[in-house]
């Protein structure tokens, strides 16, 4: 009997390695698509290589910015691919920069095909408090909130309808524009 139980166990144990091996290597899902650790370590080294070239010290660099930066920008590159937009053409000196500025690209129209609405109570203290501490909050008129508003609201929607997800790795994840009032966070898989 002992030896049933252990086997029933080792069975699920392989079972569960090989669930996690299919999500292995895996940075970030928008929908089908998967894109790979790899690529956006590739990014990362550009950006490393980049700041070597004007005399960074990178022994003391800490690279989670400059991944989270990447793995923004990628996201929203294979979410305008998914939502089928028109991408404008990525001009740049390297790979890394056409993916960027495709992403800037997506991001313009899908703030664009956002809808406003108009901010909740606790929406609207946030936004107050934000603008107490951040120069740019403080800019930001009552349009500007409520497309923000209706633009976070937007996003919530293509995470859940594009089952996008975001490697562990890469921490907790906030795709907001503006996390202190308007939280979009990315699930992790």
């Amino acid at each position: 009997m002992r030896t049933l139980r252990l086997a029933g166990a080792a069975s699920i144990a392989l079972l569960a390695l090989g669930a996690c091996g299919s999500q292995q290597g895996a940075a970030l899902f928008v929908g089908d698509e998967r894109v790979s650790e790899d690529t956006i370590d590739g990014y990362v080294t550009t950006i490393a290589d980049l700041r070597a070239e004007q005399g960074e010290d990178l022994s003391i660099h800490d690279y989670s910015g400059d991944r989270e930066q990447v793995v923004v920008y990628v996201l929203y590159s294979e979410l305008g691919q998914a939502l089928d937009l028109d991408a404008e053409s990525g001009a740049g000196s390297d790979e890394l920069e056409a993916i960027a500025v495709e992403a800037e690209s997506y991001f313009q129209q899908l703030v664009e095909r956002s809808e406003p609405r108009a901010l909740t109570e606790s929406e609207m203290e946030a936004a107050i408090a934000a603008a107490e501490t951040d120069a740019n909050v403080a800019g930001y008129t009552q349009a500007d909130l409520e497309l923000l508003a209706g633009f976070t609201d937007d996003l919530a929607g293509y995470i859940e309808e594009y089952d996008i997800s975001v490697n562990p790795r890469y921490g907790d994840f906030d795709l907001s524009p503006l996390p202190s009032v308007f939280p979009v966070e990315v699930p992790q898989r």
